[in-house]
């Protein structure tokens, strides 16, 4: 009954499930290597998933570990927010409520279905407010072929049981000064959402915030009306939809681009003078890299740079 994160699924590729092996197992294998700093290869950090467990070792994880458990939960409501996202609220039935903080992450249990003969994990953040104790939403973009989003965008039904593991993650927001630059596309929007309706809820509204959402065509876009409200309510934040591919019936006249280029276009000519900022971010690997790229070239200090990398 102790849980470690595994955004991958076990696959070797998120490095989230790391811990202090005590005992010797034998040498580093070569799938751990590329997720392990050589500080931690001192330490004798390993990841759990490529650990094969052969006689009885001990290990040693952060204490913080020991607040995830497991829920189960009922399927409240599935929502299309766009044509290929779904808006996914579970009610919690045991225990009944949870406490997290804004931009943790969930692992699904996803059963067994169709030619799927077992389990598997997958992380989506929340996307929810912790203050909704009794009750957990996220967003789940269908990726063909993907073993969890097509149990959700195609076997999932309101009424469902359904069992998953959380709080995991570090992402969340930083108390500072700093003015904050978030940066999202597609179900990336999740954590960012929960994060900025926390803040609003809790009143802290003392920070500017500046928050760059990326799509390919306007039928992508989503929430938009939810955050030009939020802005009407919150003066010092600024919501920045840009579409890299808008189609001729978009009637398109916001910004066009690549995210990085809109962010990049906006340090240059609206940001420039603030002296300290920060960066949270949620995308895939190649997404997140960019971003980083842009905002270090900014002076954007990278301690300063949060996210969760879901590989």
């Amino acid at each position: 009954r102790i849980f470690l994160p595994s955004a991958c699924g076990g696959k070797g590729t998120c490095g989230t499930c790391k811990a202090k092996v005590v005992s010797d197992i034998g040498p580093y294998l070569p799938t751990e290597l590329p997720l392990l700093s050589e500080e931690e290869q001192k330490e004798g950090i390993r990841l759990a998933c490529q650990i094969k467990v052969k006689k009885n070792i001990e290990i040693e994880i952060p204490e913080e570990l020991f607040n995830i458990g497991l829920y189960k939960t009922a399927v409240s409501s599935i929502t299309d927010i766009t044509h290929d996202i779904k808006e996914v609220y579970l009610k919690l039935v045991e225990p009944r409520e949870i406490k997290f903080t804004s931009g943790q992450y969930a692992q699904f249990i996803i059963p067994p279905y169709g030619k799927i003969s077992g389990s598997t994990q997958r992380a989506y953040s929340m996307l929810s407010v912790p203050s909704d104790s009794g009750r957990l939403g996220f967003l789940v973009r269908l990726v063909p072929g993907g073993i969890a989003t097509t149990y959700v965008h195609t076997v999932m039904k309101e009424g469902d049981g359904f069992e998953l593991i959380a709080p995991i993650g570090d992402f969340r927001l930083h108390s500072s000064d700093a003015v904050m630059l978030c940066i999202a596309g597609g179900s990336g929007m999740a954590p960012i959402h929960s994060i900025l309706f926390d803040m609003e809820e809790r009143g802290v509204r003392d920070r500017d915030v500046w928050f760059f959402f990326g799509a390919r065509n306007k039928k992508e876009l989503f929430y938009t009306e939810r955050f030009r409200e939020l802005e009407k309510r919150w003066p010092r934040f600024h919501y920045v939809p840009a579409l890299s591919s808008p189609l001729p019936e978009d009637n398109w006249d916001g910004e066009t681009g690549l995210i990085t280029d809109v962010l990049d276009k906006y340090l240059k000519d609206k940001l420039e003078s603030s002296p300290e900022k920060e960066g949270y971010l949620c995308g895939s690997p190649g997404m997140i890299d960019a971003c980083v790229k842009v905002l270090t070239s900014h002076n954007v200090k990278e301690g300063a740079i949060y996210y969760d990398k879901f590989a």
